[in-house]
């Protein structure tokens, strides 16, 4: 039997609060909550499929284990084609780390496995009307999809695209700052792509107008998540930083103690995820710093000899 003490009840509830007060920001209609908001129902849709995921948050979670969950599959009965529902609880159980909120990854993890189906059924019944010619497929027919054996199939990235300057409408002129945006190299991880960028930053107005610059590119603006971490000195000598997991729950933070450790001032770091299908656990956040790391230091931002004069003094 786990035994939490009050003070974990307590972070524990505002851990829940917090993930909740983001689900209701995300996803509006499609999120229902029971009055105490103990239960947590939302509605996750593609092309052919309609599930709905049910949680009840209770004092274990997240410090100890996930909330108790459900997956109701809604899609009409007259659909051709199921969802595994006992294996996709099972792999959202995999997902969860304990002392981490997972609701949101859940929902971003069937979301991608949903629009992969939706593929997969596209696919398929390409390929049945083909074989079949003219003829018309019976009622019998059923595409029964199991995840186990489902490749999740990764955007259409152009690496080489990305890796190059950015591709601006010709209608929006680029900011003044765009030219200050050091872009870094892209970092590959089980179908996953890492890519940071980084900019000096003297106040808010600058870090608006470089978030503001990055997310014209289309590509950056579909990542599947943009962390991003701050910090700079003020006029009256106040150091200012923030940070944003958009999503990503707690890579803001460990961004913003990477250039706490680095002591670097005056920066700001985005890093960009696009999700390909492959959940990484805690090797994620490796991964963020890592790509955010070398790119500060190729960006000419960080100078490492001044850092070691300074710790000297």
């Amino acid at each position: 039997m786990v035994v939490v003490i009050p003070e974990q009840k307590l972070q524990n509830a505002e851990e829940q609060s917090n993930e909740l007060e983001l689900l209701i920001s995300m996803f509006d209609s499609n999120i229902t909550t029971s009055d105490d908001n103990s239960i947590v129902t939302i509605t996750i849709s593609s092309k052919y499929f309609i599930l709905v995921l049910r949680c009840l948050y209770h004092e274990l979670y997240p410090s100890h284990e996930p909330p108790i969950f459900t997956i109701i599959d809604m899609t009409s009965a007259e659909a051709s084609h199921v969802v595994d529902i006992g294996v996709l609880e099972d792999r959202c159980n995999k997902i969860f780390i304990p002392g981490e909120c997972v609701v949101y990854p859940w929902v971003g993890y069937i979301t991608e496995y949903l629009e992969a189906m939706d593929v997969f059924v596209d696919e398929n019944s390409a390929e049945k009307e083909a074989a079949a010619g003219s003829s018309a497929l019976t009622e019998n027919d059923e595409l029964i999809a199991d995840l186990e054996n489902l490749e999740i199939f990764e955007s259409e990235f152009d690496l080489e695209e990305l890796q190059s300057p950015f591709t601006l409408t010709t209608d929006i002129p680029p900011p003044a700052i765009l030219s200050k945006i050091y872009t870094g190299q892209i970092l590959t991880e089980r179908k996953s792509h890492f890519q940071a960028h980084v900019c000096p930053v003297t106040c808010q107005k600058d870090i608006d107008d470089a978030l503001a610059a990055l997310l014209l590119n289309p590509k950056i603006a579909a990542a599947s998540h943009n962390i991003m971490a701050y910090r700079y000195t003020k006029d009256n000598g106040l150091v200012a930083q923030d940070y944003d997991d958009d999503g990503e729950n707690k890579a803001g933070g460990r961004l913003l103690e990477l250039i706490q450790l680095m002591n670097v001032e005056n920066l700001l770091v985005v890093v960009s995820r696009w999700y390909g299908g492959v959940l990484l656990g805690p090797a994620r956040f490796k991964c963020i710093n890592n790509i955010a790391k070398n790119t500060i230091v190729e960006s000419g931002l960080y100078d490492n000899d001044a850092k070691k004069k300074k710790k000297k003094k």
